[in-house]
């Protein structure tokens, strides 16, 4: 609405001209410039929630970055604004930046949005610092968040132990047993520990591209990280938001019509998932077909 009101002030203007009871409500110039000050910030929260909505992977961590993006973009719009800006919308954009605050504040309390981005390799925890490197709290609970979760994976999922396999005698059967009388200084065989978190950390030092999807990556190195693969499946699939479940419920209403109200939980759960599956296998023969699809 006020975009339509920005894009047509000239007829407004011409409009409200030609009437004498609309010129007493008439907008000046600075009320037109708070008008598109205002837009400006509106933007900011509509493309924010369009992100959070049309992500096929409604993540924690994903809501996690949004929301502290909203929140450094409107400290950076606050510092921006001219020293002679309306006092009432100064405060209503200090007003909405504390509220986001308070909606970060919550984020915080939950162990799993911290885990999440951290266990997102696009992100991890050397991207958190990064945006983190203003604010000393937030760096101290940051690192308490990174311990917290070291902990919960070796007591929950435990660590995978190694241990050098011993080297086969291939001496023939009935021989006399042979003696290394050099073995005193070969290193005796020790288990070796791999801290899976860790070596994650390492190799996420520097955070994967954004076009990266978090899922393929843990999936293609479920291998190389067994057990911390347990856990990430654990953690990613919190959804961070309602959308996508949302969605689920409008595609139950279309299936569940009032002529179909008698189907069985079993018949549902079939054909919500065959519907599922036909859309995926529509979009990878759209990717891969392009405009002859």
């Amino acid at each position: 609405m006020l975009r339509r009101a920005l894009q047509f002030r000239g007829a407004i203007f011409n409009y409200v001209a030609k009437d004498e009871e609309l010129r007493a409500h008439e907008l000046s110039t600075r009320d037109w410039t708070a008008l598109k000050l205002v837009t400006n910030w509106l933007v900011a929260f509509r493309e924010a929630t369009t992100q959070m909505s049309a992500t096929k992977q409604p993540m924690l961590s994903s809501t996690h970055t949004i929301f502290l993006s909203l929140q450094s973009h409107l400290k950076t719009e606050i510092s921006k604004l001219p020293a002679d800006a309306d006092p009432v919308l100064r405060q209503g954009l200090v007003d909405a930046h504390l509220k986001l605050s308070d909606y970060f504040a919550k984020f915080e309390k939950s162990r799993y949005y911290t885990w999440a981005t951290l266990l997102d390799p696009r992100i991890s925890y050397n991207g958190l610092k990064i945006d983190y490197a203003d604010d000393q709290e937030l760096l101290i609970d940051l690192d308490l968040a990174k311990a917290a979760l070291q902990t919960h994976f070796n007591v929950v999922y435990g660590s995978r132990t190694t241990v050098d396999e011993p080297i086969p005698n291939d001496s023939i059967p009935g021989s006399p047993k042979k003696i290394d009388f050099t073995s005193r200084y070969s290193k005796l065989a020790v288990a070796a520990t791999t801290n899976e978190l860790v070596d994650y950390f390492r190799l996420t030092a520097v955070p994967e591209s954004w076009n990266v999807d978090p899922l393929h990556w843990w999936y293609s190195r479920r291998k190389q990280f067994p057990n911390l693969y347990l856990l990430v499946r654990n953690v990613l699939c919190i959804p961070g938001s309602a959308v996508a479940v949302e969605r689920i419920f409008s595609g139950g209403r279309d299936t569940i019509g009032l002529r179909r109200a008698c189907l069985k939980a079993e018949t549902i759960q079939t054909l919500m998932f065959v519907k599922a599956r036909l859309r995926v296998a529509r979009a990878a023969l759209k990717k891969e077909m392009g405009d002859d699809f």
